[in-house]
């Protein structure tokens, strides 16, 4: 306020200085052109000049509007044009969230032609075409979205994948997905597709080979990595040709994942398929002494070993820590009744269904009471046996 009051100041002394000026000295200017001549006072030609340099300036900045006027309006009907796509790929995505895909995919198409940078249009357009069933329109945007950036094949490519899968067209994603992978191996949300297409075709040999860049990348809770890892590896142990591809795949498992009780069954049940019953004993009982789980020690009392009675006392040994455990009184049952230990079979299969009566507890005790000759006894146990299991 101070700032302007003092140039309005110096404004009205310059004034009244140059009015002093010219009413004492008012002088005289003369313009002569060959015959014609004009005389005037000097304070008339210096306002005359003045106004003819505003008038110029005024002139100039009007032609200077004038011819840049074609631009100005093309400027003006980008950012309308601009203006109009961002409104219709804001509404686009709304009218997607709420399940209105017929409506989303008419306003994404239409402001995607109005957009600079039409990538995220021509993709949701895609989405929306994809819920819609029109998969030869989602074919032609996802083309359209190829060609509208540069550097945006990865982008494009990944929501083709994607949108694939979810159609269940497997060789169509697997195709893309390998292209992928030759641009951008360790891509993080291509190693997602890729585990979850692999799931989708149960290829589990590809799933498996795909696990330790999934961990290295940390794409996935560890939790469903191990769940993944438990799926492929179960699967592979079963259909393994021969003991040594059993060995080489349960070497190429973490350390961790080789104590998972799961796991260490699906090993022996491989190892026993495969006759290799020294191997299985071996691994469940050392797997035992690391850690106590019922489903090994159920395991344990069904391998046909060829010295039951050391097996048996094995078995005994545990005992010690586990002898009120049902599952250990089954297996020590039917070790005993392999070793002709009949006594001892029934009093363990009898404190065993005591515990936690279960039909194969009654169906091991019924058989063993038959090749004791108690009949009646064992029809008994064949009867609740099937109570149970009704």
């Amino acid at each position: 306020m101070l700032r302007l009051l003092f140039i309005l100041l110096i404004a009205l002394l310059a004034t009244a200085a140059v009015t002093h000026f010219f009413l004492t000295e008012p002088g005289y200017a003369l313009l002569a052109y060959g015959n014609l001549s004009v005389e005037t006072s000097l304070a008339v030609f210096l306002v005359a000049l003045v106004l003819l340099f505003f008038g110029l300036y005024l002139l100039l900045r009007l032609l200077t509007r004038l011819w840049g006027l074609p631009g100005g309006v093309r400027d003006l009907r980008r950012r309308h044009q601009a203006e109009a796509a961002r409104r219709g790929l804001n509404q686009g995505l709304i009218e997607m969230a709420e399940g209105r895909w017929e409506r989303a995919e008419k306003l994404l198409v239409r402001s995607a032609r109005r957009s600079q940078t039409p990538l995220i249009h021509w993709l949701s357009a895609a989405r929306a075409a994809q819920m819609l069933g029109a998969y030869t329109r989602r074919d032609h945007y996802l083309a359209e979205a190829s060609r509208c950036e540069s550097g945006s094949d990865v982008a494009v490519e990944l929501t083709q994948a994607e949108l694939q899968i979810a159609h269940g067209q497997h060789e169509q994603a697997l195709a893309t997905l390998n292209h992928l992978n030759e641009l951008v191996p360790r891509h993080r949300y291509l190693l997602k597709l890729r585990a979850r297409l692999h799931e989708r075709l149960n290829d589990c040999a590809a799933l498996f080979e795909l696990l330790p860049e999934l961990r290295r990348a940390k794409v996935l809770p560890e939790t469903d990595l191990a769940d993944m890892e438990n799926r492929a590896t179960r699967e592979l142990l079963a259909k393994a040709a021969d003991a040594d591809a059993v060995r080489r795949l349960w070497e190429r498992l973490p350390r961790d994942a080789r104590h998972r009780p799961r796991l260490v069954e699906a090993h022996a049940r491989a190892l026993i398929r495969l006759k290799e019953i020294n191997q299985a004993e071996h691994l469940l009982r050392s797997a035992l002494k690391s850690g106590w789980d019922e489903g090994l020690v159920h395991l344990y009392g069904t391998l046909p070993v060829e010295d039951p009675a050391r097996a048996l006392e094995t078995a005994e040994g545990w005992s010690k820590q586990h002898g009120r455990d049902a599952a250990l009184l089954l297996t020590l049952g039917r070790l005993a009744r392999r070793a002709k230990l009949w006594g001892k079979a029934r009093a363990y299969l009898e404190a065993s269904t005591g515990l936690r009566p279960r039909p194969e507890t009654y169906r091991e005790l019924a058989e063993l009471l038959e090749e004791m000759g108690e009949n009646e006894r064992a029809q008994a146990c064949y009867r609740d046996g099937l109570r149970l299991a009704e």
